[in-house]
């Protein structure tokens, strides 16, 4: 497998917003695999610290989300630094060759776009070498192919686990992504 979805949450909808959690899971949009998943939260002040957004829209959304959600976004186990965060999150990428990966997200301009910005601000602390680890052509976006499939909405994926916990975000994503490939391609 060669194809990994991805989801952040975050604390702005604004390009350079603090990232609190990014999941992650390798799956076959041609099948029904699910593969290895990955799952970190990152320090949001250190990421204030180094210029990054906040807004207050944002944090009044979070308030409104289940106590599930905001626990996973900012409670529990976190990357004792960002650049330790990014450099987990890229050995997991690296499983895969860079001239195979696709990245999938729920809009590269957004998940995507956070991520490689992540990397550029902590591009000292990462070290020579270690910026965004994606080739420039990998992305691919779900509500493209979401729409193409089921224009009207509805996608048949079971809702599974917490809405607004990236790692779960990921994998129904992985999972609506295989869905409307199979009903594209005739088999569903």
């Amino acid at each position: 497998m060669h194809d990994v979805m991805i989801d952040i949450e975050a604390l702005s909808t604004q390009l350079g917003a603090v990232v609190l959690t990014i999941g992650a899971v390798i799956f076959d949009p041609e099948s029904d695999q699910i593969g290895q998943t990955f799952a970190i939260r990152l320090p949001a002040q250190e990421q204030i610290d180094r210029g990054a957004l906040v807004d207050v829209d944002t944090i009044q959304w979070w308030m409104d989300q289940s106590l599930e959600a905001r626990q996973a976004a900012f409670h529990g186990p976190c990357a004792h630094s960002v650049a330790h965060g990014l450099g987990k999150f890229s050995r997991f990428l690296q499983r895969i060759s860079a001239e195979r990966l696709r990245l999938w997200s729920n809009g590269p301009s957004f998940d995507s776009a956070q991520l490689q910005l992540l990397y550029a601000r902590f591009r000292e602390p990462l070290g020579p070498g270690n910026g965004w680890p994606v080739r420039y052509n990998a992305d691919r976006d779900c509500r493209t192919l979401f729409e193409l499939a089921y224009p009207h909405g509805g996608i048949p994926v079971e809702d599974e686990g917490v809405a607004h916990n990236a790692l779960d975000d990921a994998v129904g994503q992985a999972m609506a992504v295989q869905v409307c490939v199979q009903k594209l391609r005739g088999q569903g």
